[in-house]
């Protein structure tokens, strides 16, 4: 277990929705049709990268060296 991506894969869940807020009030949009969905995508994204720390974080894979 790497315990320092499990921490960052939690906090980005606990912070992405307040994060993806700020980035909608810093001015930062993405439109389609009228309909802003910067919020939306910024939450996706952040979910997907703390979702995959805490899977990585918990597998911890390592390679094996050749003898």
């Amino acid at each position: 277990m790497k315990l320092w991506q499990i921490v960052i894969g939690i906090v980005l869940f606990l912070l992405s929705s307040f994060v993806a807020e700020m980035a909608a009030a810093a001015g930062i949009s993405i439109m389609f049709q009228g309909q802003d969905y910067a919020v939306d995508v910024t939450t996706k994204v952040l979910d997907v990268l703390a979702g995959s720390m805490l899977v990585w974080g918990v597998l911890d894979i390592k390679k094996k060296g050749r003898r």
